[in-house]
């Protein structure tokens, strides 16, 4: 976090910068609304989770302020795009920039105990759950998902979402859309036939034999899978935790590399390269790239499925990938994660924030590693 708390935090207009090269010299003052709100709650989380620094609670104040004067567009939605002062740059709007927006501000309100935004918090719940369960939606932007098809990555950030909020709305009004999307994730995405986790599938719930109903994304299901194994602990509920486990050995199989070790980007779902894939039209991220989220979710997951099944080939799993990640990814002149490797680990994008890498993903599954262990810890 020191990368971020000494570059990020924009004192001349509020919010977060967050392009930055491989020393952390500032290359880009775009504010892209997912990372504001991602950031937002990244600060909120630290302040939460771990410890009330002054620090993390002005710079996460700093965040809230910015969005809420810059970003919401009424009705519970928000632009995708802002300039560094806060004028409108993409007025898109994006069921994934509502999610992000709203896990931030919540978040903020858990850490501050304020209520400040609440009727904010309740229009941008009701109309996310509203545009996720309603046919035919297709507000995705920066992705164009067919509306002839169900996706995944609706489910999963649905679900983060219902976490977050629980605590602040209540079990009345979150439960139902957290059964929805452990359902759809479980049993719908997630094939026994196949033994992958689909990331999308016909609005008739059948699997779609074509180069994108075939695609599956490793680093996806293993975020998932953590989402629902947190809901699982949280209910009690080790039926479902063992179909994470299950669905996360699918993911490994699959998914890592054993050549170079690291996970995959994108795979067939028989395994290996995707037809049809074009990294042109992935923003340059080849099939086989080892990405800087995709290893710092499988970290979490791995770790939480050891800690529940108590299966030590899942403790050698976390312990090999955490050992891959710290050699190839951390850098250790600089600090933080390169953003892109290639295949065999060599860095192919040095930097260490960009367009939509910031601190969040990598911060969120070390703070959720660091966590899971003084817990383990404190165990007889």
């Amino acid at each position: 976090m020191p990368f971020w708390e000494a570059r990020s935090p924009d004192a001349q207009f509020g919010g977060y910068l967050h392009h930055f090269d491989r020393q952390g010299k500032l290359i880009g003052t775009d504010k892209n609304v997912w990372c504001q709100g991602r950031m937002l709650w990244m600060f909120s989380a630290l302040a939460t989770n771990v410890e009330k620094r002054d620090t993390w609670m002005r710079i996460a104040r700093s965040g809230r302020n910015f969005l809420v004067s810059h970003a919401h567009a009424g009705g519970g939605r928000w632009h995708y795009l802002l300039s560094r002062a806060g004028e409108v740059l993409r007025p898109d709007r994006s069921f994934f920039t509502d999610a992000f927006v709203l896990t931030g501000l919540a978040q903020y309100a858990l850490a501050t105990g304020s209520d400040e935004d609440r009727d904010l918090i309740d229009a941008t719940f009701d109309t996310l759950v509203a545009n996720m369960t309603r046919d035919g939606f297709n507000e995705f932007h920066h992705f164009s998902l067919d509306p002839r098809r169900q996706w995944h990555s609706v489910s999963m950030i649905g679900l983060f979402v219902s976490s977050v909020l629980s605590p602040l709305l209540g079990e009345s009004r979150t439960h139902a859309i957290a059964d929805l999307c452990i359902d759809r994730i479980l049993h719908l995405f997630a094939r026994d036939d196949l033994r992958v986790l689909l990331e999308s599938v016909g609005r008739d719930g059948v699997p779609i034999d074509d180069a994108t109903g075939r695609r599956i994304n490793p680093g996806h299901t293993m975020e998932s899978m953590w989402f629902c194994m947190e809901e699982a602990l949280r209910r009690g509920d080790d039926a479902t935790a063992r179909r994470c486990i299950e669905v996360i050995d699918w993911a490994y199989e699959k998914g890592h590399d054993g050549a170079h070790g690291g996970i995959f980007n994108i795979l067939d779902r028989g395994g290996g390269e995707p037809a049809g894939y074009d990294p042109r039209a992935s923003y340059d991220e080849a099939w086989d790239d080892k990405v800087w989220w995709v290893h710092s979710e499988s970290l979490y997951a791995i770790l939480l499925a050891a800690s529940l099944s108590q299966r030590p080939d899942l403790d050698a799993r976390f312990l090999a990938l955490h050992a891959w990640s710290q050699e190839h990814f951390h850098d250790p002149v600089h600090g933080e994660w390169y953003a892109y490797l290639h295949r065999d680990g060599t860095p192919k994008v040095t930097d260490k924030g960009t367009w939509i890498k910031a601190a969040f993903h990598v911060p969120r599954n070390l703070m959720q590693i660091m966590l899971l262990l003084e817990k383990e810890a404190r165990k007889p």
